[in-house]
C-alpha cells in the first residue's frame, strides 16, 4: 500500500482508494460476511443458494486463494532469509559505513544476486535453486499446516498473536522512525504531495480497487468461510464495517513506518526521495527488501539489527495470518463439493499444503520473482475483480430473477436486463476505444456516458411501460424491474441477523441500489479495462520480462479460475451441496 500510494502521486492515491473502500470494499465485505453467516456455508454454497449455476464462484475464489498463497509464501520466504541475516554482526545490506553509488548498489546486489539469485537480463530460463529460499518456504508451509491442523479453536487463538503482535511492533517502528532526521520529508513524500493529474490514469483506479480487494481479503473466499462459523444473529454488518476500517487504517499507518525510514535514508545518504524513486527502489518488493532494510541498517549501534529483526517479524506474522486464511478458505470451499467432501478436514488440509509447497517451487527459482510479478498481475488483479464481479452479479442481477419475470412479464424483464447490460457494455467499450484514439479524457467520458445512458434509459422506459401494462401500477412495475431480487436478499439477511438481536446493524435500500447499479457495472468496467491494458501491452511486465513462457503461466492461472466457474455454470450438479444431498436422503432439506 505505501509503495502504491507513493507511486501514484502520494496523497492523490487516497482519493480512488477511499472511493474504492466505501463504494465497493465495505459493501462487498458486508455481502460476503453476511452470506456466509446467514447460510452457514462458504462461498461455493452460500452464493450457490442465490442461483445453483453460480456455485462455481466458490471454487474460482478458492483457486485464487490457493494460487496467491503459493507465490505469497515465496515472498515470505524472502523475508525469512532476510530475518536470519538480520542477526549477522554486519548485515549484508548494511550501508552505514559506505558512500557514493555503493549506498544503493550494496543492498540491491545482496537482494537480487544473493537472495533471489536473479539471472542476467539475457538469460531467459531458470538455472539456480537457492537453498535458503526453499528452507524459508518449508518453514512457512509448516507453520500454516501446524496452525490449520489444530482446528478452529487453535486458529482463533493464533489470530490473537498473528494480528496483535504486528500491531504492537508497527507502533515501535513508527515511533522509532518519527525520531529520526529526515522523517518529515519522508512523510511529505507519502501523503504531502497531491499530483491530481494522476486521477486520469485508469491504471491507478484499477490498482486502488485491486489494493482494496487484496487488503480486505474480498474475492478470496476467506470472509464467507470464516463468517459461516458465526452465530446466525451476530452483528455481522457492523463487524464487516469495523474490520474494513481497521484494516485500511493499519495500511495507512504502515506507510508512516515505511516513509519515516525512507526520509531518514534519504537524509543520511544525500539521495533525494525522487531520485530513489527514479532508481526503482521505492516500488513493491524493492521497497520492502532493499531500501527499507538499508535505511534501518543506518541506525546507530545494534539498533539497526534490532529494528530489522522487528521488521521481519512483523512481515512474518502479517504474512502468516494472510497465508493460513487463504489456505483455510480454499479448503472450506473445496469441502462444499461432493468430490472433496468425502475427505476429512485434516487430510484435505495436509494435501493442499503439500501440493502448495510443490507449486511454490517455481517461485523460488532464480527467475521466481519474475514469475511472481506476472502471476500476481493475473490472479490478484484480474482474478479478484472477476470473482467480485460475479458475486455482485448474482446477488444484484440474478437472484429471484424468475420471480421478477413472472410479475413483469418475460419480455419486459429481458428488455430491462439486456438493455442495461448493452448500455454498460457500450459505455465500457466506447470509452476504451475513444481513449485509444487520443481523445481528451473529458470528451471520452462524456461521449461514452451519453451513448450508454441513451441505451439504458430507452430500455428502462420501454420495460416500465410493458410491466405497467401487466401489473397496472407503475410503482410495482419499477420495484420488480429494479429492486426485487436484491431487496429480497436484503430482507433475508436482515431477518436472520436481527432474530433475537433487534439492535444489530442492517443493510438498507441504498446499499442494494449501490450493489446493483454501481458496484456491478463498475467492477465490470474495471475488469474490461484491466484486460484491455494487458492486451495492448502484450501482458503485464512484458517489457521488463520479455519471456513468452511467463505470460503463458500467468494467463493459464487466470484461465483455470475461469474454467472452475464455467464448469459449475454449465454443469451445476457437479458442484451440488453434499450436505443437501444427505439431508434430502433423510427426507429433509434443512442445512443449518
Amino acid at each position: 500500500f505505501p509503495a502504491q500510494a507513493f507511486a501514484y502521486g502520494g496523497g492523490t492515491f487516497f482519493i480512488p482508494y477511499l472511493i474504492a473502500l466505501f463504494i465497493v470494499g465495505i459493501p462487498l465485505m458486508q455481502l460476503e460476511m453476511a452470506m456466509g453467516q446467514v447460510f452457514r456455508r462458504a462461498v461455493t454454497q452460500s452464493f450457490g443458494r442465490l442461483h445453483p449455476r453460480f456455485r462455481g464462484i466458490g471454487l474460482a475464489a478458492g483457486m485464487v486463494s490457493f494460487g496467491v498463497v503459493c507465490y505469497y509464501n515465496a515472498i515470505l520466504a524472502w523475508g525469512n532469509v532476510m530475518f536470519v541475516k538480520s542477526f549477522y554482526s554486519e548485515m549484508p545490506w548494511d550501508v552505514s559505513n559506505v558512500e557514493g553509488t555503493e549506498v544503493l548498489s550494496k543492498p540491491v546486489d545482496h537482494f537480487v544476486n544473493k537472495v533471489l539469485m536473479f539471472p542476467p537480463s539475457d538469460d531467459h530460463f531458470p538455472r539456480v535453486i537457492p537453498a535458503g529460499l526453499y528452507a524459508g518456504a518449508v518453514f512457512m508451509w509448516a507453520s500454516i499446516w501446524l496452525i490449520l491442523i489444530k482446528g478452529q479453536d487453535f486458529i482463533s487463538k493464533a489470530v490473537w498473536v498473528t494480528v496483535l503482535a504486528p500491531v504492537v511492533m508497527l507502533f515501535v517502528l513508527i515511533i522509532q522512525g518519527a525520531t529520526l532526521p529526515g522523517a518529515k520529508e519522508g512523510v511529505k513524500a507519502y501523503i504531502g504531495r497531491w499530483d491530481l493529474s494522476q486521477l486520469s490514469d485508469g491504471n491507478m483506479w484499477v490498482d486502488a480497487f485491486g489494493q482494496i480487494f487484496f487488503s480486505l481479503g474480498t474475492g478470496f473466499g476467506v470472509m464467507p468461510a470464516y463468517a459461516s462459523l458465526n452465530p446466525r444473529n451476530s452483528n455481522i454488518i457492523k463487524d464487516a464495517f469495523i474490520v474494513s476500517a481497521c484494516n485500511c487504517l493499519f495500511s495507512f499507518l504502515a506507510g508512516f513506518a515505511v516513509f519515516t525510514i525512507i526520509g531518514f535514508f534519504s537524509h543520511e545518504t544525500g539521495i533525494s526521495i525522487d531520485d530513489l524513486r527514479d532508481e526503482g527502489v521505492l516500488a513493491g518488493g524493492s521497497l520492502a527488501f532493499i531500501t527499507y532494510p538499508a535505511g534501518l541498517s543506518m541506525l546507530s549501534g545494534a539498533g539497526g539489527n534490532a529494528m530489522c529483526v522487528i521488521f521481519f517479524i512483523v512481515f512474518y506474522f502479517l504474512g502468516l495470518d494472510s497465508a493460513f486464511s487463504l489456505v483455510e478458505a480454499a479448503v472450506l470451499n473445496m469441502r462444499e463439493v461432493a468430490v472433496f467432501a468425502r475427505y476429512s478436514r485434516a487430510v484435505l488440509t495436509s494435501a493442499v499444503c503439500a501440493v502448495g509447497f510443490v507449486l511454490t517451487g517455481p517461485y523460488l527459482l532464480d527467475v521466481g520473482s519474475a514469475i511472481v510479478d506476472v502471476v500476481d498481475a493475473y490472479l490478484a488483479s484480474l482474478g479478484l475483480l472477476f470473482v467480485g464481479f460475479l458475486e455482485c452479479l448474482v446477488a444484484g442481477w440474478v437472484y429471484k430473477k424468475h420471480d421478477s419475470y413472472h410479475q413483469t412479464g418475460t419480455l419486459a424483464g429481458i428488455i430491462f436486463d439486456v438493455g442495461s447490460w448493452v448500455g454498460f457494455f457500450f459505455f465500457t467499450v466506447l470509452s476504451l476505444t475513444l481513449a485509444d484514439t487520443g481523445m481528451e479524457s473529458g470528451p471520452v467520458i462524456g461521449t461514452s456516458i451519453g451513448v450508454g445512458l441513451i441505451i439504458i434509459l430507452g430500455s428502462w422506459v420501454t420495460a416500465l411501460l410493458l410491466a405497467k401494462s401487466k401489473l397496472g401500477n407503475a410503482n410495482d412495475a419499477a420495484y420488480y424491474l429494479f429492486l426485487h431480487g436484491p431487496d429480497c436478499l436484503k430482507n433475508t439477511i436482515n431477518g436472520v441477523i436481527t432474530d433475537g438481536a433487534p439492535n444489530n446493524w442492517t443493510i438498507n435500500r441504498i446499499w442494494i441500489i449501490n450493489l446493483k447499479f454501481v458496484m456491478t457495472p463498475l467492477l465490470f468496467f474495471l475488469l474490461v479495462l484491466r484486460c484491455d491494458t494487458y492486451a495492448e501491452s502484450g501482458g503485464p511486465y512484458s517489457s521488463s520480462y520479455p519471456y513468452t513462457y511467463l505470460q503463458v503461466l500467468g494467463l493459464l492461472s487466470f484461465v483455470v479460475v475461469f474454467i472452475l466457474f464455467a464448469v459449475g455454470f454449465f454443469f451445476p450438479e457437479l458442484y451440488a451441496d453434499p450436505k443437501l444431498k444427505v439431508a434430502s436422503g433423510k427426507g429433509s432439506t434443512t442445512t443449518n
